[in-house]
């Protein structure tokens, strides 16, 4: 298996169970938010585990092409970048309104689960 489709079998599967849970679940996407901005610790993990699977692809997949393999590239670029976010500056964050963050949360999350579910179907059918 190459490692594009590896990562692009990965990274979709992720984005689309994770998604779907906190899209259908908004209680725990609330539970996680809160966890995030409160407990610094959480916040930095969150953000540690965010830059290594965000540098890792990166290193491994770095290909800019209008395709599945470019959006498997901007969400390693994505990953890495919010990582680095979270930890250089977690006060945006706390300043920000709950709801808007939890509304703007839910509408990237639809966006970015349609784009991984269309991912893992051009995947598949090749």
């Amino acid at each position: 298996m190459e490692t594009s489709t590896f990562l692009g079998l990965f990274w979709g599967w992720i984005t689309v169970i994770v998604s779907g849970i906190l899209f259908v679940r908004p209680s725990v996407l609330r539970e996680l938010k809160k966890l995030v901005v409160e407990d610094r610790g959480f916040g930095i993990m969150y953000g540690f585990l965010s830059i290594f699977l965000g540098l890792g692809s990166v290193i491994l997949h770095n290909v800019w092409v209008f395709n599945w393999q470019g959006f498997l590239t901007v969400i390693a670029w994505l990953a890495l970048l919010k990582g680095i976010y979270i930890i250089a500056y977690p006060e945006p964050s706390k300043k920000t309104d709950f709801e808007l963050r939890v509304l703007s949360t839910r509408i990237v999350l639809a966006i970015i689960g349609a784009l991984a579910l269309w991912m893992l179907i051009v995947i598949y059918i090749k």
